[in-house]
């Protein structure tokens, strides 16, 4: 019977290494977060973010049946009618709006572990 070897502790962030995760998490949330080893926080993170790109695609989806429905840009439908929603319209603003609001979330989230991240690398360089 053959005992595994203890695991090594994480090695600590570089100043590099925190730059890194920040731009990664601008790019996709929760990447640079992953990568950095905080994978949990990361996966929720990206989580949140794949999930605000398919209520964006599902919102994209019903805006261009709309215009192909109506034949014209839904904002100018709004404008037609006195500025008032169309009925059953609400529901699909909120959708959109939704998805902006769940990314704007899981960024904000992304960039305050990626602060969390480059704090942690400057108490280790500072040793």
């Amino acid at each position: 019977m053959s005992a595994s070897p203890p695991a090594l502790p994480p090695k600590p962030p570089t100043g590099d290494d925190a730059k890194a995760c920040l731009w990664s998490n601008l790019a996709v949330p929760g990447l640079g977060s992953w990568r950095a080893g905080w994978r949990v926080s990361g996966a929720l993170q990206l989580t949140l973010a794949v999930a605000a790109l398919l209520l964006g695609l599902a919102w994209f989806g019903w805006f261009l049946t709309e215009w192909a429905r109506a034949g014209k840009l839904p904002m100018l439908v709004i404008l037609d009618n006195d500025g008032r929603l169309p009925a059953g319209w609400l529901k699909y603003l909120l959708l959109g709006l939704g998805s902006l609001a769940l990314f704007a979330l899981a960024l904000g989230w992304a960039f305050i572990t990626s602060l969390c991240i480059r704090a942690e690398a400057q108490r280790h360089e500072a040793r």
